[in-house]
């Protein structure tokens, strides 16, 4: 479990190592709030919001690999935290855990944070999604046939390469991170029919 609490919080939060015991006063949310009957494994994590009840959260899993990121960190928004457990990301608020959603971005194999931006980056195999301070910022559009390598993130760019199966090599990208727009990169839309 990887832990990033580069933006500041508004809350205190643990990850526990099984089923929190019946509480009377905080209570379990799962996150989805409907689980399914693959939704088993997950995280169980404790958050203690500066103003408001404290609160036990089951976070569902969505893959068991070790490709994919576990992870807790802190959001743009101070009242806001993120759990990624198994690739599946969620942005919960800390004072209302009925309040969240999860990231379009599944699997999530890596997470970023852009400090100047006010961004945190979920990269999956073939796209990046961005968070903000009002939710989700963006989502771009596909990057690559099947895996992505970001090399920089200077100023509001975000620089990387995405595969091209048509050549079998990497194409180079650059990402706007203020309005997810691209230009570069490869995939499978942009591939011309032989002939």
């Amino acid at each position: 479990m990887r832990f990033d609490f580069t933006f500041p919080r508004e809350y205190e939060i643990k990850v526990l190592e099984s089923k929190p015991p019946v509480h009377p006063l905080e209570k379990l949310y799962h996150f989805p709030v409907e689980l399914e009957e693959g939704d088993r494994s997950g995280v169980y994590v404790r958050v203690v919001p500066r103003n408001g009840t404290p609160w036990f959260g089951f976070f569902a899993s969505g893959f068991d690999s070790p490709q994919v990121m576990n992870a807790v960190c802190s959001c743009p928004a101070p009242d806001a935290l993120c759990v990624v457990a198994g690739g599946y990301a969620y942005v919960v608020k800390a004072h209302d855990p009925t309040t969240w959603f999860r990231v379009e971005q599944r699997p999530v194999l890596e997470l970023r944070t852009a400090t100047d931006q006010q961004l945190i980056l979920f990269e999956g195999f073939t796209s990046i999604s961005a968070v903000g301070p009002h939710g989700i910022a963006w989502n771009s559009e596909r990057l690559s046939w099947e895996g992505l390598r970001v090399t920089q993130v200077r100023d509001h760019v975000l620089q990387g390469f995405g595969w091209d199966a048509l050549t079998d090599k990497e194409v180079a990208f650059n990402l706007d991170l203020r309005t997810g727009k691209h230009t570069g990169g490869a995939r499978p839309s942009d591939a011309k029919a032989p002939g």
